[in-house]
C-alpha cells in the first residue's frame, strides 16, 4: 500500500458571476473513501470535472504523490473518472465498450485481452457481456460505468453520483468493490446527493455549499 495524498489548495471556478468553487481546501490519504454532500448546483461536479483534468481551474494548485494536475499526461493515466451522466454508446455491447473504451485510454492489446478475460468472471459484469448498453438495466449500466473507470488500475478514482438510478443489489455490488478497492490503496472520491450512501462508504464526508466547504462529518465506515 502506498501512502500518496491528493493535495488540494485554494481551488476556485467561477461561471460568469457565479463563483462554483471558492477556494476549495483539503487532503486525502490513499487507502481512504472521501464524500462530498450538497446540493444540485454546490459544485460536487464541477470539483470532480477539475480532479479529472476535463475542466480548467480559475486558481489552486492540485497533486497526488507528487504528481501535478497541470501534468495532464502522467495524471490522466493515473486517474479514473466516472461521470454522471453515463459515457457509453448505446449502441455498443458491453464487450465492445470495454475495448474501446480500453483502446481510448491507450492500453495495449496484451492488457485489452486480459481485461476481457478479467471481465469475463468479474461478477459485476460477467452476467451481461453480450448486451448492448441499450438492453442493460440502469443498474447494469452503472456497474459498466465503473469498471470503465477502472480500467488501467487507478491509483485515484473520481466519482459522480455513480449509483444513480441503480437498484439495491447493483448498489451493494458496487460499494463491495469500492471497499476492496480502498483496501488495496485506491484513494476515492464519491459525490453524491444521497447521505445514507455516504454515511456508509466513506471515511470522511466533506459538504459543499454555495461552493465552499461548509462542514465535515464523520463516515460510519
Amino acid at each position: 500500500m502506498n501512502n500518496d495524498t491528493l493535495s488540494v489548495r485554494g481551488l476556485s471556478k467561477a461561471w460568469a458571476a457565479q463563483q462554483a468553487l471558492d477556494h476549495i481546501s483539503f487532503e486525502q490519504a490513499s487507502g481512504s473513501i472521501l464524500g462530498f454532500s450538497g446540493d444540485n448546483g454546490a459544485g460536487k461536479s464541477t470539483l470532480l470535472k477539475i480532479l479529472a483534468s476535463v475542466l480548467g481551474r480559475d486558481q489552486g494548485q492540485v497533486s497526488f504523490g507528487g504528481i501535478s494536475l497541470d501534468d495532464h499526461g502522467p495524471w490522466r493515466r493515473m486517474t479514473g473518472y466516472v461521470p454522471q451522466d453515463l459515457a457509453l454508446d448505446e449502441r455498443l455491447p458491453v464487450r465492445d465498450t470495454l475495448k474501446f473504451w480500453a483502446a481510448a485510454r491507450g492500453l495495449s492489446k496484451t492488457d485489452q485481452a486480459y481485461i476481457l478475460q478479467a471481465a469475463a468472471a468479474d461478477p459485476l459484469i460477467s452476467g451481461f457481456l453480450d448486451k448492448t448498453i441499450r438492453q442493460c438495466s440502469g443498474g447494469m449500466a452503472r456497474r459498466v460505468s465503473l469498471i470503465v473507470g477502472l480500467l488501467g488500475d487507478p491509483r485515484l478514482l473520481l466519482l459522480d453520483e455513480p449509483f444513480a438510478g441503480a437498484d439495491q443489489d447493483s448498489r451493494e455490488m458496487m460499494i463491495g468493490r469500492l471497499l476492496q478497492l480502498r483496501s488495496r490503496g485506491c484513494a476515492i472520491l464519491v459525490a453524491s446527493h444521497e447521505p445514507e450512501v455516504l454515511d456508509r462508504l466513506c471515511d470522511r464526508i466533506l459538504v459543499l455549499k454555495d461552493g465552499k466547504l461548509t462542514e465535515a462529518a464523520v463516515g460510519s465506515n
